[in-house]
């Protein structure tokens, strides 16, 4: 698994690198901490402030570890930054069991984001925000823009707090193995109750519903995960949604076959983005 943290100089990042700390600490997988300068009087040279930030993250990051035998990644110092291609510089030691590199591109932000997470095969991007300043970084849209153009799953980190509960809604037959195994491992890391949200359009989808979230009920059971199972009519699904986002990490299956994406357009992704105090994950 690679994960990617998309960050910036606002303290919601700080936020963010502290709880992905525990993300990483359960799934061992290889870290790209991205950073885009966007400054409109951007040197072709190499951007030393920002890559001095990426460096502190990294180093905030790996400080999670208390015992060198739990740290995946090499604790060396990273000490020489290539220039990968003009505007793209990266900085990475070997040596570790996995990767944790930084990357400094210069160009626009969610462009460069999402430029960068289809280079690495990214499977999730993590990006923080905050609700006062409408989920947006320096008055643009970045986290909405990345939610509704990235290839891969996308989590958006509002809060540096465990929820109790993840809500999870997924297409009753257009769920992957990978968005599984990923819900899987967010309610392991927060060790919260798993409420498995099935869609029904009246009474036409209802039974098929059903059986499906059986089906999920069994396997996150069997995983040793508590979940909770409940049929929601599409109708009522967005007012339901919006009130779970106060206070629950919400997980929302948007692949590309997904009937959500009609139920969600991007205006309302944009109003959960900006009014929900919670963390939302959004998945492919």
């Amino acid at each position: 698994m690679r994960i990617m943290l998309a960050v910036d100089d606002n303290p919601y990042s700080l936020d963010l690198v502290n709880e992905v700390s525990k993300i990483i600490f359960n799934t061992w997988a290889d870290i790209t901490i991205v950073g885009i300068d966007a400054s409109s009087n951007a040197k072709s040279g190499q951007p030393d402030d920002l890559i001095r930030l990426l460096l502190e993250y990294r180093d905030t990051l790996l400080s999670s570890y208390k015992q060198d035998d739990e740290c995946p990644y090499s604790r060396s110092s990273i000490e020489k930054i290539v220039e990968k291609r003009k505007g793209v510089y990266e900085g990475y030691v070997e040596g570790g069991l996995k990767e944790c590199k930084i990357v400094a591109r210069q160009g626009t932000v969610y462009k460069e984001i999402l430029k960068q997470a289809n280079e690495d095969e990214t499977d999730l991007i993590i990006l923080g925000c905050n609700k006062k300043s409408g989920c947006q970084w320096d008055k643009h849209d970045v986290p909405l823009k990345v939610v509704n153009n990235a290839l891969c799953s996308v989590l958006v980190v509002k809060e540096n707090k465990a929820p109790d509960n993840i809500v999870c809604c997924l297409d009753h037959d257009k769920i992957t193995q990978d968005s599984l195994e990923l819900i899987n491992q967010m309610a392991t890391v927060y060790n919260a109750e798993l409420k498995v949200v099935g869609i029904s359009d009246g009474d036409v989808l209802k039974s098929k519903v059903e059986k499906t979230m059986q089906q999920l009920f069994e396997y996150y059971t069997h995983r040793n995960i508590t979940s909770w199972l409940e049929v929601v009519d599409r109708s009522i699904l967005f007012a339901f949604i919006n009130q779970a986002a106060q206070k629950d990490l919400v997980a929302l299956w948007v692949g590309a076959n997904s009937f959500l994406n009609r139920i969600f357009p991007h205006e309302r992704v944009s109003h959960l983005l900006k009014n929900s105090y919670s963390s939302l994950l959004f998945l492919r």
